[in-house]
């Protein structure tokens, strides 16, 4: 870890980061060394959050400061977004913090990010599904009134017979393992690390399913 970089991160420095980002380039730092710097700051503040020492505006200016640092990094890295494509976004109402954390999450891992936003349709989803073609779609719920339009998006997906190729992962305030299995999604995530984990086994299902 390069602790310079990681503390300006979690100090919600953003210029002074992108400054210290491009010095260390110039010098030759393994561009991934950087990125695990700043998805180690991110982990940190999500982890304060959760004990009650951050509030969301911290965290939605790391979210800020993480996008500063891997704007400068993405170009440089070879392979990024080689782990799989995901779709993601917030189904049924304005909730964008958790949505965004996880998205850096999976960028800093590897994965193709497509995030189509919030207060989203299943349509919205469809289309997206239709037009990028990703292995995962990640839906981020918070309120039970998209609980209808989530049983659309995996009706959807039975109906075209890609539930083998695309796999249904939830978060959010009411997602949870009866959720999961009551509307016949793949699984859910009920933190970042859980979520990157669960990805992971989506993606190898995937790739076994052909």
């Amino acid at each position: 870890m390069i602790t310079e970089i990681y503390e300006l991160a979690i100090s919600f420095k953003p210029f002074e980061l992108e400054e210290a980002v491009k010095q260390y380039l110039e010098a030759g730092i393994d561009p991934r060394e950087i990125l695990d710097s700043l998805r180690r700051a991110l982990l940190y503040s999500y982890q304060m959050y959760r004990k009650g020492r951050f509030a969301l505006p911290h965290l939605s200016a790391m979210v800020a400061t993480f996008h500063m640092g891997f704007e400068i990094l993405k170009d440089k890295i070879e392979g990024l977004g080689s782990k799989g494509r995901i779709l993601m976004g917030t189904l049924g109402s304005i909730h964008y913090i958790g949505k965004d954390i996880i998205k850096c999450f999976y960028i800093g891992e590897g994965f193709e990010v497509i995030d189509l936003g919030e207060n989203l349709l299943a349509e919205n989803f469809i289309q997206g599904i239709e037009e990028y073609k990703p292995s995962i779609v990640a839906v981020s719920i918070f309120l039970t009134n998209a609980i209808k339009e989530l049983e659309k998006l995996v009706e959807y997906l039975e109906r075209k017979s890609l539930r083998d190729r695309v796999k249904i992962i939830i978060g959010g305030a009411v997602a949870n393992d009866a959720i999961a299995r009551k509307y016949r999604v793949d699984g859910w995530g009920r933190d970042p690390e859980s979520a990157v984990k669960l990805a992971y086994k989506m993606m190898e299902e995937v790739e076994k399913n052909g």
